[in-house]
């Protein structure tokens, strides 16, 4: 009987021991947290139309795990959700659309909904009752994902409670959802000459998910600096400021909806329509706050 009190006694001041050990543990093999972001974003621009205007503040939110590799590399991985905003203009020399100068503009129907661009489609058909006329000038995008990064964390010793990495990877984004603020200058009639004229007003909360890109996935790189303080075991908050660079555009390539000349034939008043040529990589500064447990 002593002998199995022993033994149990003996076995019980081990396991103690080893879960010492783990709760000390600045280190472990896995860990998991949470965290928040702040996050300054603003477009990049490809195309020659749309240029780059000032820069939008978003959020972010998620779960981050990591699992250890070596003594200072870990992979960090998780899923979050990410809102970002990203301001463009337009080079717009139009003094009227159409048909004089050059500018950006699209239809709405009777409800406010975009009306598709397609080449053949008939005036009469298109310019309908109940349909507006307008010319973009400037658009804020407003955009959501769900994010997957993929990371490799370089880590130093721990000194004085803290320790410094640096953050070098990719993010996979899923795209969710795609709305605009648009500044416009819609084509209203009058009844005295020139009898059309363009009056400056703001469509918000237009759906453009119909023309973002064909694929609603987003490849980008992830780099950052950061450090982590232990408050207690393995229990640590962290700070990180991370660079964020899409190599995927947020659009299509040629705007379903946006055009920048709309001929009609007298013959068969079928239209002809040049589409906006789009290019727009999102870039972002996230400012990270979190604790890892």
């Amino acid at each position: 009987m002593k002998k199995i009190l022993l033994i149990v006694s003996s076995s019980l001041l081990l396991a103690n021991s080893f879960l010492a050990q783990d709760d000390s543990n600045f280190d472990k093999k896995f860990r998991f947290g949470l965290k928040v972001a702040a996050q300054p974003t603003w477009m990049s621009s490809t195309d020659n139309f749309t240029v780059k205007d000032k820069t939008g503040f978003g959020y972010g939110f998620g779960l981050v795990t990591e699992f250890k590799l070596s003594d200072i590399i870990h992979l960090q991985t998780g899923i979050g959700g990410d809102f970002e905003r990203g301001f463009v203009k337009y080079k717009n020399t139009a003094t009227l659309f159409p048909p004089s100068g050059v500018g950006a503009g699209y239809t709405t129907d009777s409800n406010g909904d975009l009306k598709e661009a397609k080449d053949g489609t008939n005036a009469n058909s298109f310019y309908t009752t109940g349909s507006e006329n307008y010319l973009l000038t400037s658009r804020k995008i407003k955009a959501t994902y769900i994010t997957v990064p993929i990371i490799l964390k370089m880590m130093t010793k721990e000194i004085s409670g803290f320790r410094y990495f640096g953050m070098f990877g990719g993010e996979l984004g899923i795209r969710t959802g795609l709305k605009a603020d648009d500044k416009v200058q819609q084509i209203a009639v009058t009844t005295t000459p020139p009898y059309l004229n363009l009056v400056s007003t703001t469509n918000n909360n237009v759906n453009i998910g119909k023309d973002g890109s064909l694929i609603p996935l987003r490849f980008g790189l992830n780099v950052g600096l950061g450090a982590e303080y232990r408050l207690s075991g393995s229990t640590a908050v962290f700070f990180n400021v991370n660079y964020f660079h899409s190599f995927t555009n947020t659009m299509r390539k040629e705007s379903k909806y946006i055009y920048t000349s709309a001929d009609t034939d007298p013959n068969t008043g079928a239209i002809q329509f040049t589409n906006l040529k789009q290019g727009l990589m999102m870039r972002a500064i996230r400012i990270n706050v979190g604790v890892m447990f």
